[in-house]
């Protein structure tokens, strides 16, 4: 029957090489997990792994391009700002938008606008590129919706250094927002300030408004890939052979580009 599937013949291929260990590990495996299961599990750590490979491989470099290469790993990482973020609820939405279009417009010329219907989350400045992303929730009092959390990212260009006044003029993108009158809130915003280094003598958290209405956060690569690490257990350390033979531009097209699998209806019928 394995044989007649349309993978069986690699499939047996690869279990008679096998060594004995690994045969008692898929032996627990296969009776703790299904396959399919296992391959769920391990296909989200692997994408997860890859993306911090990726950015710590191009965090440092002065030739990356933040815009394509940069930003959508770092947004693809958003679980590393905190576990709140790991969620699908964020989102680029119309009053959020309104606001983005607001504030940046006389700070940004058309042409630097990414297409809003492909990234409504990103804004493109001369020296850095935002990204802008809330959760919704409803009222309790008045049942109408609401933003809740906003989270904003400034990734600074490669090799860039974090000083004084990159944090004072997230501050003021801040405190813009929250007072363009075009947030349904009052959300609480937190922003954070990426680049290869913090300079030295530089306050690296700060806090906006009474309550406080929004916390600005300056941080390294470096700094979230380690805390990359830690969320994941340290299995990038532990898988490290794994990764670290593949070549930088091979990674950068498996994360932004991920090959689609084949579902097991699909396979069953591209083989008939």
């Amino acid at each position: 029957n394995i044989e007649k599937t349309r993978h069986g013949a690699a499939l047996l291929e690869k279990l008679a090489a096998l060594p004995e260990d690994d045969i008692e590990a898929l032996d627990k495996l296969l009776s703790e997990w299904t396959a399919r299961d296992a391959l769920t599990v391990l296909d989200e750590i692997d994408a997860r792994v890859k993306v911090i490979e990726a950015i710590d491989r191009l965090g440092g470099d002065e030739a990356a391009d933040e815009v394509h290469t940069l930003h959508p790993l770092i947004t693809q990482a958003r679980w590393v700002f905190g576990p709140e973020f790991d969620s699908p609820e964020y989102s680029s939405n119309l009053s959020l938008r309104n606001a983005v279009e607001t504030v940046f417009r006389g700070r940004v010329a058309d042409a630097k606008f990414l297409n809003a219907r492909k990234r409504p989350d990103l804004v493109v400045l001369e020296d850095a590129t935002l990204s802008l992303v809330a959760t919704e929730s409803i009222d309790a009092v008045s049942g109408l919706s609401r933003l809740g959390n906003v989270l904003l990212i400034e990734l600074k260009k490669g090799r860039s250094e974090i000083g004084r006044a990159e944090m004072n003029q997230a501050d003021g993108y801040v405190q813009d927002l929250l007072q363009c009158g075009h947030l349904e809130g009052p959300p609480f915003i937190k922003a954070f300030v990426v680049g290869h280094k913090v300079a030295d003598r530089t306050e690296t958290t700060r806090t906006v408004g009474a309550g406080p209405k929004a916390r600005i956060e300056a941080t390294t690569f470096a700094q979230l890939t380690r805390t990359a690490g830690q969320r994941l257990f340290r299995l990038r350390e532990r898988l490290k052979e794994r990764y670290g033979d593949i070549e930088g531009s091979k990674l950068l097209s498996e994360v932004l580009d991920p090959p689609t699998q084949m579902s097991l209806q699909e396979m069953a019928g591209s083989s008939q």
